[in-house]
């Protein structure tokens, strides 16, 4: 049974928080570099122009970074990438991370998790780690990571961190190479060890905006059958107490979370790569509190109803907007977009059929 008063109170610390613009939750990318190439990736084989040729953050670049921001009132630190343990000093800075009182979240693609590192991240105490899986099978694994002997190598990072009591969080992009094993993964994961596991349906965009990846889409059809076999993505904690879907809240974006890149850009969100500034430039502070017409515009949006096309759309009880995604593929935030319009269509027809219940 969950704790309501612990809820309660931290309903309370995220609407002031909201209120008062705190990215409680922060994403920094240490680095783009990966052992992996997988079809599907954001962060690979990037145009110059998104990185303007810059190197990334320097070891105490990063740890100035982090005391800006523990002094704005950060709590949450994704570290993230690329692949995490190919930072040579990946170790040192979650370590000061901890010392800053972060709670800390750690992705990676699993290759590199050895004895050694897992019993070095055991003394992180991390929130989760968080790892992709692609299939039940080396085959379809890596077709998509597009690295031999990938899975195998997955499979022994769960077991590792497993054994050291962590909590591991297995998650699947679902694409055409591996839909027919969408129903699997998720039980398969379950079977491993995974402590919690979630997927996406919904390819976005590379960070530079190239719609490549894209191409991996499945179709509305494999959608429908997704859905309608019970697989289907939650619409938002706390959504189907609210009777109106109209005042069900954003996602925070340039709000409650903030994005770093490797290269000390920052953005609202690691979806909305509009850039607020650099790090090596301003400290974090005065470029997140800067008045700015992105500013002006992010503080409007707070729930759906500030957003014109959703007042008069029938899909929006599980619609799930990504004003990130919509800026990708329109370049405007407030825009619906092709894929989240097909989805969310989709995910009402099934529950109409399914007695409201998706």
């Amino acid at each position: 049974m969950p704790d309501l008063k612990a809820q309660g109170i931290f309903d309370n610390i995220m609407a002031k928080a909201n209120s008062r613009k705190i990215p409680i939750f922060a994403h920094l990318d240490l680095t783009y570099k990966c052992n992996l190439n997988c079809i599907h990736c954001y962060c690979q084989g990037l145009s110059q122009d998104f990185s303007h040729g810059q190197d990334e953050l320097s070891l105490d670049e990063i740890k100035r970074l982090l005391d800006e921001l523990a002094a704005v009132g950060s709590l949450y630190l994704t570290l993230s990438g690329g692949e995490i343990f190919l930072h040579p000093h990946f170790f040192e800075i979650a370590e000061y991370a901890k010392k800053k009182n972060f709670c800390l979240t750690i992705f990676s693609n699993g290759t590199l998790i050895d004895e050694k590192i897992a019993e070095c991240v055991k003394g992180l105490l991390p929130r989760s780690v968080e790892m992709s899986i692609y299939g039940v099978t080396a085959e379809v694994h890596e077709a998509i990571t597009q690295m031999p002997g990938s899975f195998a190598r997955l499979l022994n990072a769960v077991r590792l961190l497993k054994k050291h009591n962590l909590r591991v969080v297995l998650k699947t992009t679902i694409m055409e190479q591996n839909f027919h094993q969408a129903l699997e993964i998720r039980d398969f994961s379950r079977k491993l060890g995974a402590d919690d596991y979630n997927f996406n349906i919904e390819i976005s965009p590379k960070n530079d905006g190239s719609r490549i990846p894209q191409k991996h889409q499945i179709s509305n059809e494999k959608i429908h059958d997704l859905f309608s076999q019970t697989l289907s993505p939650s619409v938002g904690e706390g959504s189907e107490f609210i009777d109106d879907p109209l005042e069900r809240p954003l996602c925070g974006t340039g709000s409650i979370g903030c994005y770093i890149s490797p290269y000390g850009d920052v953005y609202p969100c690691i979806q909305l790569l509009v850039p607020m500034g650099n790090i090596r430039e301003k400290i974090f502070r005065d470029i997140w509190y800067a008045p700015s017409q992105l500013r002006d515009r992010l503080n409007s949006l707070n729930i759906y109803c500030d957003l014109p096309e959703c007042r008069e759309c029938g899909y929006l009880k599980l619609c799930k907007k990504c004003i990130g995604l919509a800026y990708l593929e329109t370049r405007d935030m407030e825009k619906c977009y092709n894929t989240l319009r097909s989805i969310s269509k989709i995910a009402c027809e099934v529950s109409s059929k399914k007695g409201g219940v998706l």
